[in-house]
């Protein structure tokens, strides 16, 4: 919602006003602070979700729950204004302004091999796939990084960059593919507009700095001309993708916007402001409170805007969850990109997990920033009542996702494997206690079943790890494993075999952790993690090769260390590849003491061992490349070091892997020319600078994927595209960009 400016100056000059002739040191009422209607004493953590049917009563719940707990200065866990201050006066007491603005507050998964010779995403569950950096048919291979998307050529004997195209908005940039179409998912905020529109409207006003999720369609029909043909623009934080064929599930986090909320600088200003906020909720509409999209053309023109979830598809938990909406919205890869009626829920969504017949969200309970400031005594009880809501959405049409049920279970959620589907039940580990706290905690998996509208818990088995907290977990058909740690590992071995009583098998205990475990088959489970000491310090990279095929003894087969070290997988599964054909694992690796970046290739064949490394090397001397004009520095001595381009709007850009600054032409000779004194010529408005800082180390860049096709390893760093013969890791090729 937009209000004017001058009503917003009215009631800034009234507190103004007011508080100048108040002595009152407080009059608010004891209301002075965020969130006024939260007591945890209240908490009885309800996962069952009553559904809206209009916007109206979507509307007049968010008005009715924001007045409860609004205070002057606004309502907490908000985004960040960035405008301009409506009010300005004195303040009697401080000479300060006393108004301004300011926002309220199963199966092995088939996913790793593609078919035809070729590995695929490391996903959870097979048949749903989900966005990463790279992608390949076996013939192309297609990836994102640091906002470029290029497209390479494999069936020759060495790889042909075809195209590349500059995806100006976002970042965090992760795809799916389908035929000639990729959707790119991307993470942005108030400026994330796309960079083609018009110099106007790419000056983003004052106003509120909003996360914002991008999507972006990208042509593919033409590998030698890449084009971004639409652009869509929702409000809020991206949390993740589905894809199930071509139909895709996204999920956004959205907090309400543009409620402009003033803030007393004192005191006696807080009675007014606390009024003030209150008719600005009661004037507020419902595209204040729910989150809308804008889809742009490939010529950065607006074709359509509204609401990104459908009023009658909206849904409430009984207990207060927060001002959030969680939406999953349907998108169809195989066609336009077009968003729309999804479905939603008044609540901050934390962790998603689809099978290929449902979507899983779990989200919690409504905790305001100084809950622990006001109320100290009670707050530590959360650690014995703490609980978690899972929702459930059906997804087995091509339609927008239907909600089925909610449950809730006992403690925290660690990430997506913690919960697992099988034959209708949901397997769902957890932590007991608040996520921030854990000294006496304990883990346990709960199963639960979908019974007339509620998730409903048919089975549990507890008192895993006492001390300690889950690091990682996986299920695979009716067996689940659990990893705890506070000083040693033990891996937890599951019968879940009777859904109602699921029991302990086996039990190993060894030293650190594995914060990622992948099975291999035929009974052999690997690990990821760190190496530690009796003490539970952590010592470097470890890798962790289980023999499970006894469920009551399990055995460490051997075991794979790196002091200093650190790999990607520990907080990423899609960086990890298994290639089982060969018996081979790849795992980014660095290692700090021996300045090495890139990746290691473990053979699983017999016991875990070494079997060499992957890094992309450049030679000490090589120029790098790029496709903007080099500027000519040699004399000037303050831009030593710094290579200056002036590049075309369709120029890629960019100096090898190097870290560039790029400014538009309009701001380029006050910050180039005057800054370095640095004489950049004839500059075309349509012209960017580019200011980069090589790597004087020449220090290899780390390695982000790796993929297999035939009989050749193919890694994704920032710097390359490398090819290397998976039976002895020499390298066959390398596609440098820029």
């Amino acid at each position: 919602m937009r209000r004017s400016l001058a009503l917003l100056a009215a009631l800034a000059m009234a507190l103004t006003a007011c508080s100048g002739n108040s002595g009152s040191t407080s009059t608010t009422g004891g209301v002075s602070g965020f969130a006024s209607g939260f007591n945890p004493r209240d908490l009885t953590f309800s996962a069952r979700l009553v559904p809206f049917d209009a916007c109206d009563a979507v509307l007049a719940h968010f008005k009715a729950e924001a007045l409860e707990r609004v205070g002057p200065y606004g309502l907490g866990g908000g985004p960040i204004w960035f405008g301009p201050a409506f009010a300005e006066g004195d303040d009697a007491g401080a000479g300060r302004d006393t108004a301004t603005t300011l926002a309220g507050g199963a199966p092995v998964p088939t996913g790793t091999e593609g078919g035809n010779g070729y590995s695929g995403t490391n996903v959870q569950v097979a048949g749903v796939d989900e966005p990463d950096i790279v992608k390949t048919n076996g013939e192309w291979i297609v990836s994102i990084l640091d906002g470029v998307m290029r497209y390479v050529d494999v069936t020759g004997d060495t790889p042909v960059l075809r195209d590349e195209v500059r995806l100006e908005s976002g970042w965090g940039h992760r795809f799916f593919i389908s035929g000639d179409r990729a959707f790119v998912f991307s993470q942005g905020d108030l400026w994330a507009i796309p960079m083609f529109a018009t110099d106007a409207a790419r000056i983003a006003p004052g106003g509120w700095g909003e996360p914002v999720s991008i999507v972006q369609e990208v042509d593919l029909t033409d590998p030698d001309a890449l084009q971004v043909v639409r652009t869509v623009r929702l409000d809020g934080s991206y949390l993740s993708a589905r894809a199930i064929g071509d139909t895709v599930r996204m999920v956004v986090s959205s907090y309400p916007h543009q409620l402009p909320f003033v803030y007393p600088s004192n005191a006696s200003a807080e009675d007014f402001a606390l009024d003030a906020n209150r008719r600005i909720i009661q004037d507020s509409k419902i595209e204040t409170w729910l989150p809308g999209y804008t889809t742009y053309d490939a010529a950065g023109r607006e074709t359509a805007s509204g609401l990104l979830v459908d009023c009658s598809l909206m849904h409430r938990p009984e207990e207060f969850a927060g001002f959030d909406t969680l939406s999953v919205t349907t998108l169809d890869l195989g066609g336009a990109l077009h968003v729309g009626n999804g479905t939603g829920v008044i609540a901050q969504g934390q962790t998603v997990y689809a099978s290929t017949e449902a979507l899983y969200v779990s989200t919690n309970v409504y905790i305001p920033d100084d809950a622990w400031e006001r109320f100290p005594n009670d707050m530590p009880a959360l650690e014995q009542t703490y609980e978690t809501a899972i929702h459930k959405f059906d997804i087995s049409g091509e339609g927008p996702a239907q909600y089925l049920a909610s449950g809730s279970v006992e403690g925290h959620l660690l990430n997506q494997f913690a919960m697992d589907e099988h034959e209708g039940f949901l397997r769902v580990a957890t932590t007991t206690g608040t996520p921030w706290g854990g000294e006496d905690s304990v883990s346990q998996v709960v199963v639960l079943t979908e019974r007339n509208g509620e998730l409903a818990e048919v089975g549990s088995v507890g008192d895993m790890g006492d001390g300690e907290r889950i690091y990682s977990v996986r299920f695979i058909g009716e067996t689940g494993y659990v990893v705890t740690f506070r000083q040693v590992d033990p891996l937890y071995v599951l019968d879940l075999r009777d859904p109602e009583n699921p029991t302990v098998s086996g039990e190993l205990k060894i030293p650190g952790y594995s914060a990622y475990l992948h099975p291999l088959g035929d009974g052999l489970l690997l690990g990821v993690g760190q190496d530690a000491d009796d003490e539970g310090r952590v010592l470097g990279a470890k890798a962790t090769l289980f023999d499970v095929s006894d469920p009551a003894n399990p055995r460490e087969l051997g075991s794979w260390t790196k002091q200093d070290g650190y790999t990607d997988v520990e907080w990423d599964h899609l960086a990890f590849l298994y290639w089982a054909p060969e018996d081979v694992a790849v795992l980014p690796l660095n290692l700090w003491e021996e300045q090495f970046y890139g990746a290691v290739v473990l053979k699983t064949d017999d016991g875990l061992r070494e079997f060499g490394r992957v890094s992309h090397h450049r030679e000490e001397g090589a120029t790098p490349t790029t496709d903007c004009r080099i500027v000519d520095t040699s004399g000037d001595t303050k831009a030593a070091g710094m290579v200056v381009l002036v590049c075309e709007s369709d120029d890629i850009g960019g100096y090898a892997s190097t870290y560039c600054e790029r400014i538009p032409a309009d701001e380029a000779r006050a910050w180039v020319e005057e800054s370095y004194g640095i004489e950049l010529g004839e500059i075309a408005d349509s012209e960017r600078v580019e200011l980069c800082w090589p790597d004087s180390t020449n220090q290899d860049p780390q390695i982000m994927r790796s993929i297999v096709i035939g009989d050749t390893l193919w890694t994704l760093s920032y710097r390359s595209l490398q090819a290397n013969r998976i039976s002895d890791l020499g390298v066959e090729a390398t596609l440098w960009f820029n």
